[in-house]
């Protein structure tokens, strides 16, 4: 049966759709329903699970349906290989039970332990190797545990190996080695003698020794690895919960081996839910010793865990209604789920030590569960906190599930992330997680705690480091929504459900803890100690051998369980409190300040997360051409980064505002016209499509770059980018080409979105709008310069390829060049260092160490196989990643905080009288009301405190309710008043009560009313009022008013009388005339009365006398005609006729906006001197008018408009040209400013003799000085040419007119070429010359006869070569053809365009005979003229490159001999010939005509001392060529038939050698030879020239050994020599071993079938009378370090007398999955021994063969067999059952393989039928894979 899951459609019920479909397919049968989520389940038959699902999804009732599967499991990490140590003495438990404060190392010692080192290369590297005795065995271990507070642990390092590799200790991993570590470990550590001698390093620890220790060597890093690639350190793990120390201190300088927990802060009145392999004592069983936890029971009820009202107040308990997916009592067979429990809840490894539990087996004993299972287990959470449902727990107690499981992708083997789709999954794969805890948090109000995963499983199912959570399903969706372009996860994002990754000791990251988005707190997940699962009522405590270290964020997720239980608890929290997930989910994303104990989390760890930081506006620049990128970042960050060239970034612009989103920036082009001073005319296009007419709008993208190209646009017309109508320019970022006219480009790539606009700067009614977009598809695309840094930030972590401190920069590299220099990118761009010295957790495995490409896909890629690749890049850094985030940092610290530990507080201050007091009006106070600050573990304390009681605010003091210092100066009544107050600090609850009293002062008076500061016009005639002021006196009497008044800013003061333009000197109010020699003048007014002690004085104001200046007189235009001079005017005044200062002012380049001072123009008028169109035309002038007193006034702007004439200094003149070539016309002028380069030019034409012209709509140049005409015709002759010259601010002027006269062109070969000849692979050359001869259109009129005159030229050389030619004569051109037909067809020659023409490499089959000639032209020429044909020749080359060789060779063999050429082409042909008399004469060889050439079989007296050659020939060559010869020697062939044979004799006899040989022709000699020293050296035995050869009498012992060899030789044969062979002379009475040693081996698996294995020997030989065997010795060693593991002398001195010559290995010898080697030895019973027979390998099996129990004789007999026994890190997967006839197997009735349920028991299914009165044959196979 198949279980089959169906999430039915949302308009049907279940019952209804469960109805449906049992109608349709009633094969099936309805199993459960899970109301909540709308599933459904049914049993499918097996016959029908192929088609079931496509018939289910095919239903409108069905949403989707899908098959039962296992993919989700418990993960945790596998158990790593441990060392316990050994501790002499005995241990004391070191805590009591129900104390707030408790010490985390429950258990010391005064005892001690040694673990001996040695140094072991591994792979090429040098590790640390570890044994509990020195003769042991040596291997590397994750952890060495076991060590206890109090004891003295020594490391021996005397083995000779640990040389130079002195250990140490460490906080963090390699110690010295690891950037940012702590350092070596000194305290309570002794080191003595020399590593490699007799050295030692010895730890005492004590209550301050660190709890977990990473021993490294001090000269080298790495050592103390216990795994590589990725490295794994090993640890040195105190008996300690330092998990518990961890999570109650905020900064790890305050741990202290304790754990404190304030009342209430222990979950009492809380359910914590654990989804998992169930819970130890689930099922309550109960008596003496019950499998009880004893941390799982009631702190209340442990006086005797045996007792009945201890067992009854056990705290696990089962859920109602649900018996769990695998087993029906929800206990624990793996472990996983009870340490999750013990950690969540345990009364001593546990937080929430009162809160009940409820065990729901989800899983099965390999921790992995099925999609129904969990469904079911959830679905039963709800069931029990539902109060409408039968199975309702019957209290509104919180609910907290512990989810310590995930899916089981994505891993190397399964790389696919499927993603979480909007609304309902409607599949049931591994994104349900996501739906159904949605569903959970937001409806149910039920808290879920999840782990964040253990990382990325290659494809051996090993971790290979982390992963992102936000590729984990259900993690995932606790996160905040991923980056929308790309991202990976936005749907149901940021659940009320809380994610926790994991942290070693040391609070860096655990190395296989996910990160990043979706997880939402770190806590203690690596190498954790708890009780191991299976304790007992009666386990004791005091045992290390009773506890586990384990690792996994399945064990940091039930940490933060704990604390959210306890928190629930504290506030009195009940499954009905409103938000109450989000509460919790505020509860650990509210980090505080640091010392606030209110928070569950705080900043101190994890400590080693890539930390991206902000970077500043516009970070990106660019330089054309360049593909290198600079990036800015912060001043303060500079340390940060400097430094560090040659290390990894990465760039995160997903924040960035700027970018052109998912589109592709492109660069659009606007043809910009202006013909008129109203509009600027636009032709091109932009992202909407065309842009066309005046002034017309422009839309583009961020990162989209737009090129305004200008087209004749004048200098009066200046084109810019501005950000306002006459603004400033643009700077997002700074455009190029700003101002620019004529046919100029201003272009632009804006970074940042908004409305700007294009404007000439001198006419402001040529504007228009550029709208600058955020592209659609979200921000983030950023290009600058063409770069897109966006893609740039997605390609992988980028190499730091150089740095500047001036710049805060550092500069990577792109894939591509920039099209521009610029800057840009916006804001909210991050960067981040990879400095993976540090060990930087995302960059110490790797974002996935793996070369596997992760995808994903939707249900809808699913469906039909797709998917997408996922971008790693850039990496979601620390905790809780927030892509929307803006901080200075992105990276995010969280660990885990518990919340509740009891306070020990003291105050600064006793309560009651505050020091000091009573307190003197104006007495100064400081004095510290708040706490001292520290917890139990003397860590400062967060201050926050409440003032209450009497109200302070009339005393003149403040209170500080940050650091609860009351402070400040006394203000005291006239009468002595007491202040009564109670201070309470709000974190800790604790209060105190004061008082203090101020002293009278007597009777004063109290200002109530100030006067404020006044101003008044100079010469206006107004005035300024001061008052009225107010007072009052303590004791009602009468108050006088005495105005005073100050001129040195209050250091003096004098009495105000009226008069002098004062009045109401002593009244309440003043009054002051408007004198500007008053102006900056202080008052104020004395308030006294008749009782007073002293009078008051009120706050001093000041007068303000001002100025306004009018300008009387305006500047106007001025337009001078260059250069003279232009003239502005202006003048101003004020009302009290002051002084007017005059500043002239100008305005460049029409820009209006922008002045500056002209020197020296300080008069009403300014006169600007000599001016020029070009820099004085348009600009803008005003004055500055100043006065003392008065503030600037600015007039009006005048502009200078500057007029100019053109004077042309050289005219066309007329010209001669050539048919079919060009004439040119030019013309010189400049302007009255003598500026030529603002003239234009229009050349026009006229046919009519100059009466009439047109513009030139032919030629080039028609705008420039110089024009040239078309290719010429006859028809152009006579034609007149004459240009117009216009400039800006000048009447247009034409030139005077030129004619052209127009002449014929004839073409002329002057020289022939000539044939050529070649050799194949050279070149050849052909050579002509050509001209051309010119007469004037029409031919002449008439000819005079010739006049004869001489001349003689000058000295100095020669004129050039074209004399006697008219400058207008055209060159000529040349282009060779070729026939390859015998000039029947002629082709044009590619690129044979000069007068020489020079072939190929030729070829023999192209290129012989091949014709060639050349045509040549001229423009204006009627036709071409064509040389003679010529012919190529072409002849072969060839040689010999390799010559015959000299050959030996062996009598009856062949010989061979060989040649190699090299032709230029064609093949040559061969004959070889031979010469039996020394090369006197050669004849040839019949049918050797190949290269190679090979002789009959040899015979020595034909054919040695014969020589070889060949003649070499090729059709086409000179002549053949002959090679060198080659001489053949023959060597006669000895060969042995029967080799020496060793002897062995008894003392006293001879022994006789013999060899049997042959030779191919001649006679063999022979030569006998002894040695005695192994066959290191021989010497001739005189005489022994036989083919056998006997020895004289032997003698025993022959010492030493000999040996006899024969050398066999010939004159004419290679010498030989026999094999040796070893004379044994033998006493007369000796004992021969084993021939053979013969291990029973399995034929399949080439091991052993268990560890126990059988071993042959043959039988003993009796080598003399009387001699029988007596006993064997056997003896076995571990082949990789030779150690003994088996020796038959351990047990029995003489041997043993019961296995002789076989013998089956002891249990508990041998290893499983090792190679071991076997020797035997024999003795007789007159105690001679033989020697050890020669080692024979053998290996162990990874698994024991099954032994099978007694089996009862039935028709369906139950086969049960032993538990399987296998190697650590495997288990136990299936198992394989046969069952036969024939012992031989070879005919199966039944056979069930894979079998993952009948493991080690199987009953003969009733269906199989087996004959009566027959044997049968039963076999069982165990399957293991790694755990």
């Amino acid at each position: 049966m198949k279980k089959v899951i169906v999430r039915v459609s949302d308009n049907y019920s279940l019952d209804s759709a469960a109805a449906a479909i049992l109608k349709l397919y009633g094969y099936l049968s309805f199993v459960e329903s899970f109301r909540t989520f709308q599933i459904i389940t049914f049993d499918c038959p097996e016959r029908y699970e192929g088609n079931v699902v496509n018939q289910l999804n095919a239903l409108n009732v069905v949403k989707k349906a899908t098959l039962d599967k296992e993919v989700y499991a418990g993960d945790p990490m596998p158990t790593e290989a441990s060392l316990s140590v050994d501790t002499s003495g005995s241990t004391s438990i070191n805590e009591v039970e129900g104390e707030a404060t408790s010490n985390t190392r429950g258990l010391t010692t005064t005892g001690s332990g040694t673990i001996y080192v040695k140094v072991q290369n591994i792979g090429g590297a040098n590790f640390y190797v570890y044994s509990q005795t020195q003769g042991g065995t040596y291997s590397r271990f994750a952890n060495q545990t076991g060590f206890l507070q109090g004891g003295t642990y020594t490391f021996d390092q005397s083995d000779a190996t640990n040389a130079t590799h002195g250990l140490r200790f460490s906080e963090t991993p390699d110690g010295i080695w690891t950037t940012g570590g702590t350092g070596e470990l000194t305290a309570g550590v002794v080191v003595t003698g020399t590593a490699g001698t007799d050295g030692q390093t010895t730890i005492t620890v004590s209550s301050s020794t660190p709890s977990i220790l990473y021993p490294y060597c001090i000269n080298h890093p790495g050592m103390g690895r216990y795994s590589v690639a990725p490295d794994r350190f090993g640890t040195v793990n105190i008996h300690d919960y330092w998990h518990l120390d961890r999570i109650t201190k905020q900064d790890r300088q305050y741990l202290n081996r304790q754990f404190s927990q304030s009342s209430n802060g222990d979950g009492d009145g809380v359910d914590i839910y654990i989804i998992d392999s169930g819970v130890r004592g689930a099922s309550r069983p109960t008596g003496n010793n019950a499998a009880l936890h004893p941390e799982l029971y009631d702190p209340d009820f442990v006086t005797d865990l045996n007792g009945t009202a201890e067992q009854q107040n056990y705290r696990v308990n089962q859920v109602t209604g649900y018996s769990g997916a695998y087993g029906s009592n929800n206990e624990d067979d793996a472990g996983h789920g009870t340490q999750c429990a013990v950690l969540a809840a345990g009364r001593t490894a546990g937080l929430a030590r009162r809160a009940r539990i409820f065990s729901l087996k989800a899983f099965n004993s390999n921790v992995s569960g099925t999609f129904s299972a969990i469904l079911g287990a959830y679905q039963a959470v709800i069931d029990h906190n539902d109060s409408t449902n039968g199975n309702y727990k019957g209290s509104n107690r919180p609910a907290v599930i512990n989810a310590s499981f995930g899916p089981t992708i994505p891993t190397q083997n399964s790389p696919n992330i499927e993603l979480n789709d909007s609304g309902n999954d409607v599949g049931t794969d591994e994104e349900i997680l996501d739906d159904i805890e949605g569903t959970i948090a937001s409806q149910k109000n039920i808290i879920i705690v999840r782990s964040a995963g253990n990382g990325f499983r290659n494809s051996s199912d090993v971790t290979a480091g982390p992963i992102q959570t936000k590729c984990i399903a259900g993690a995932r969706t606790a996160g905040y929504p991923d980056n929308t372009n790309g991202g990976i996860n936005n749907v149901d994002t940021n659940q009320n459900k809380i994610t926790v990754g994991a942290t070693s000791y040391s609070d860096r990251w655990a190395f296989f803890s996910n990160y990043g988005s979706g997880c939402t707190t770190v806590a203690p997940g690596e190498k954790i100690l708890v009780p191991a699962y299976d304790w007992t009522a009666n386990t004791p405590y005091t045992s290390t051998a009773n506890y586990s270290t384990i690792d996994g964020t399945s064990f940091s997720g039930p940490i933060v369980a704990g604390i959210v239980a306890a928190w629930c608890g504290k506030n009195g929290y009940t499954l009905t409190t409103n938000n109450l997930t989000g509460l919790a989910k505020s509860l650990f994303r509210t980090t505080g300040s640091a010392g606030d104990i209110r928070t569950g989390t705080h900043v101190n760890y994890p400590i080693n997360s890539i930390v991206d930081k902000k970077l500043v506006d516009n970070p990106y620049v660019t330089l054309s051409g360049s593909n290198f990128l600079e990036i800015k970042f912060n001043p303060a960050d500079s340390s940060h980064f400097l430094g560090n060239v040659g290390k990894k970034i990465q760039l995160r612009t997903t924040g960035s505002t700027a970018g052109a989103g998912s589109s592709t920036p492109t660069t659009y082009n606007v043809t910009t016209y202006a013909y008129s001073s109203g509009a600027y005319t636009l032709s091109g296009t932009d992202r909407n499509g065309n842009v066309n007419g005046a002034n017309a709008g422009v839309t583009v993208y961020i990162g989209d770059t737009i090129n305004f190209n200008l087209s004749n646009v004048s200098s009066i017309h200046p084109f810019y980018i501005r950000v306002a109508s006459q603004g400033a320019n643009v700077t997002t970022p700074t455009a190029s080409g700003q101002g620019s006219t004529g046919n100029a480009t201003v272009s632009w790539t804006p970074n940042t979105a908004g409305t700007y606009y294009y404007q000439c700067g001198v006419h402001s009614g040529m504007i228009g709008t550029i709208t600058v977009q955020t592209a659609p598809g979200g921000s983030g695309g950023i290009v600058v310069g063409g770069i897109n840094v966006s893609t740039l930030s997605q390609s992988g972590w980028l190499n730091i390829q150089a740095e500047s401190a001036i710049n805060n920069s550092i500069t990577v590299q792109a894939s591509n060049n920039a099209t521009a220099g610029t800057t840009g990118g916006g804001s909210n761009n991050y960067l981040a260092l990879i400095n993976s010295e540090g060990k930087t957790h995302e960059s110490y495995d790797g974002v996935v160490s793996t070369s596997t490409q992760l995808t994903s896909s939707t249900d809808t890629q699913e469906g039909v196989g797709q998917s997408s690749p996922v971008v790693y890049y850039p990496v979601d850094t620390g905790v809780d990643f927030n892509y929307n985030g803006t901080g200075a940092e992105l990276t995010v610290s969280r660990g885990a905080f518990y919340p509740f530990i009891d306070t020990n507080v003291t105050w600064s201050n006793s309560s009651g009288s505050l020091s000091g007091s009573p307190y003197a009006n104006g007495a100064s106070v400081n004095i510290d009301l708040g706490l001292t600050g520290t917890t139990f573990a003397s860590e400062p304390t967060f201050e926050a405190y409440t003032l209450s009681g009497d109200s302070l605010g009339a005393t003149g003091l403040t209170f500080d309710t940050t650091t609860g210092n009351l402070s400040g100066t006394v203000t005291a009544d006239y009468v002595d008043t007491t202040f009564n107050f109670t201070v309470t600090e709000n974190v800790t609850g604790n209060a105190q009560a004061y008082t203090f009293t101020t002293t009278g002062t007597g009777v004063v008076v109290n200002i109530t009313q100030q006067p404020t500061s006044g101003s008044v016009e100079a010469g206006s005639g107004g005035t300024v009022s001061f008052g009225p002021v107010a007072g009052i006196s303590s004791d009602g009497s009468t108050i006088t008013f005495q105005w005073e008044f100050s001129v040195n800013g209050g250091l003096g003061w004098s009495t105000v009388t009226n008069g002098g333009g004062y009045s109401g000197a002593t009244t309440n109010t003043l009054t002051v005339d408007d004198d500007f020699a008053k102006n900056n003048f202080q008052f104020r007014c004395k308030l006294d009365t008749s009782t007073a002690v002293a009078p008051s004085y009120t706050n001093a104001v000041t007068l303000t006398v001002f100025r306004v200046i009018t300008v009387d007189t305006q500047p106007v235009n001025s337009t001078p005609v260059a250069p003279a001079a232009g003239t502005f005017t202006t003048a101003g005044s004020t009302l009290d006729g002051a002084t007017i200062n005059y500043q002239w002012q100008k305005s460049e380049n029409g820009d209006g906006v922008t002045f500056t001072p002209i020197g020296g123009a300080n008069t009403t008028t300014y006169n600007t001197g000599s001016t020029t169109y070009d820099d004085s035309y348009g600009d803008y002038y005003r004055a500055v008018l100043s006065a003392t007193g008065a503030s600037d006034v600015t007039t009006n702007s005048a502009r200078l408009f500057v007029q100019r004439t053109i004077n042309i200094t050289s005219q066309p003149t007329n010209t001669t040209g050539a048919v079919g070539g060009t004439s040119s016309f030019g013309v010189v002028a400049t302007t009255s400013d003598n500026d030529a380069g603002d003239i234009t030019y229009q050349w026009q034409v006229s046919i009519t003799n100059g009466s009439t012209w047109s513009d030139v709509s032919e030629g080039t140049g028609g705008t420039t000085s110089t024009y040239t005409t078309p290719t010429l015709t006859q028809a152009y002759d006579e034609y007149q040419y004459r240009c117009v010259l216009s400039a800006a601010g000048a009447t247009s002027t034409p030139s005077n007119a030129a004619t052209l006269q127009v002449e014929t062109v004839t073409v002329v070969v002057s020289s022939q070429p000539s044939d050529a000849t070649v050799n194949e692979s050279q070149t050849a050359t052909f050579t002509t010359l050509g001209g051309v001869t010119m007469a004037p259109v029409g031919g002449n009129a008439a000819s005079s006869s010739f006049e004869v005159d001489q001349f003689d030229t000058p000295s100095g050389g020669g004129g050039g070569g074209a004399e006697g030619q008219s400058s207008h004569t055209p060159g000529v051109t040349y282009q060779w053809e070729k026939s390859d037909d015998g000039g029947g067809a002629w082709n044009p020659v590619g690129g044979a365009t000069s007068p020489s023409y020079t072939t190929g490499l030729t070829t023999y089959a192209d290129d012989h005979n091949d014709q060639y000639r050349c045509v040549i032209s001229a423009v204006g020429a009627s036709s071409p003229a064509t040389t003679n044909a010529v012919t190529l020749t072409v002849q072969r080359t060839f040689s010999i490159t390799s010559q015959p060789s000299n050959a030996t060779a062996n009598e009856g063999a062949t010989a061979n001999f060989a040649v190699i050429t090299s032709t230029s082409s064609g093949t040559p042909t061969y004959q070889w010939e031979k010469s039996d008399d020394s090369g006197a004469n050669y004849a040839s060889v019949g049918g050797a005509t190949s290269a190679a050439y090979t002789t009959p079989t040899l015979v020595f007296a034909d054919d040695n001392a014969d020589r070889y050659r060949v003649v070499v020939s090729l059709v086409g060559a000179a002549a053949s060529i002959t090679s060198t010869h080659g001489e053949l020697t023959v060597l006669r062939v000895i060969s042995i038939q029967t080799q020496p044979q060793s002897q062995g004799v008894i003392e006293g006899n001879t022994a006789t050698f013999t060899i049997v040989a042959s030779i191919t022709s001649g006679v063999i000699s022979y030569q006998w030879q002894k040695s005695t020293n192994s066959g290191a050296n021989w010497t001739n035995i005189n005489g022994a020239n036989a083919a056998s050869y006997t020895t004289p009498a032997t003698v025993y012992p022959t010492t030493p050994a000999e040996q006899f060899r024969c050398v066999l030789t010939n004159s004419n044969a290679t010498t030989l020599t026999s094999n040796a062979a070893t004379l044994t002379v033998n006493e007369s009475e000796f004992v021969s071993g084993p021939a053979t040693v013969t291990p029973v081996i399995d034929a399949d698996t080439n091991k052993t079938f268990s560890r126990q294995p059988i071993i042959n020997t043959t039988p003993f030989i009796v080598e003399y009378a009387g001699s029988t065997h007596f006993s064997s010795f056997w003896r076995i060693r571990r082949v990789v370090d030779n150690v003994t593991v088996y020796d038959t002398t351990a047990t029995f001195t003489n041997g043993d007398t019961g296995n002789l010559t076989s013998f089956t290995v002891p249990s508990g010898t041998l290893d499983f999955d090792t190679a071991y080697s076997v020797q035997v030895k024999f003795r007789d019973n007159n105690g001679l021994e033989s020697a050890y027979s020669a080692a024979v390998n053998f290996a162990t099996p990874l698994v024991d063969q099954p032994e099978i129990q007694t089996i009862t004789p039935a028709f369906n007999p139950t086969i049960n067999v032993d538990a399987i026994a296998m190697k650590a890190g495997y288990q136990h997967t299936s198992s394989d059952w046969q069952f036969s006839p024939v012992n031989t197997f070879a005919t199966i009735v039944h056979q069930s393989l894979g079998n993952s349920t009948n493991l080690n028991s199987y009953t003969l299914p009733g269906a199989v039928n087996l004959t009566s009165n027959t044997t049968y044959y039963v076999r069982i196979r165990f399957n293991i894979n790694p755990t």
